[in-house]
């Protein structure tokens, strides 16, 4: 049995030779968002992949998604994947901090229906397979992708950018404690905001 598909896998895999390489060369060696967003390429790939129907609020998310998977199709498709207790061991509050985030990015994919999240409040719960962890500066941009599935058109996205927070506080109950009905039996986890994010995206090395 093979890898698990990814996101890029399953979304860019046959269009990022196609467009990719142009966008590079537009960017003169800057892979930033900001150079992203002014690089004729990147924006009318983002037009042609924009949904007719708009994206409302999504808008944001959906422009750092193709973001993430340029900058993860430069840095050579690294991949890191994270088993049961690799990906437990990230809830902990007690691990050690890191100085900074390294330099190259990586899609991390986690142990599957372990980890769950949702967009908004309205939506429903799915499951996080993982997560485009991005360098900028003293900052980590990290993209989550959600219900990803190779049977699905489409996936949902939530961003976080900082540096490392301290460990995540939440006003009710603890971090990363489930948010589904049934979720604690079943031994599930739930990422709610954004510090809890991150937090997670700096506890994995990219060096």
């Amino acid at each position: 049995m093979g890898p698990r598909a990814t996101p890029f896998s399953l979304v860019f895999e046959l269009l990022a030779s196609e467009r990719f390489p142009a966008i590079r060369d537009a960017m003169q060696g800057d892979h930033s968002l900001g150079r992203f967003l002014m690089a004729p390429p990147a924006v009318d790939l983002l037009h042609e992949l924009r949904p007719d129907e708009g994206l409302g609020d999504a808008v944001d998310d959906f422009v750092t998604f193709v973001y993430a998977a340029y900058r993860h199709w430069v840095d050579d498709l690294r991949r890191i994947e994270l088993d049961e207790a690799a990906t437990r061991a990230l809830l902990d509050s007690r691990r050690e901090r890191r100085a900074r985030p390294g330099q190259r990015s990586a899609y991390v994919q986690v142990a599957p229906r372990l980890l769950w999240s949702k967009v908004g409040d309205s939506d429903q719960h799915e499951p996080i397979d993982g997560w485009f962890a991005i360098p900028e500066g003293d900052q980590l941009r990290v993209v989550a992708c959600l219900g990803v599935h190779p049977s699905r058109p489409g996936l949902s996205v939530v961003g976080a950018l900082g540096v490392e927070p301290v460990p995540p506080l939440r006003d009710a109950g603890k971090p990363f404690e489930p948010l589904m009905e049934g979720g604690e039996a079943a031994g599930l986890h739930s990422v709610a905001s954004a510090d809890e994010l991150l937090w997670l995206g700096w506890g994995v090395a990219l060096d």
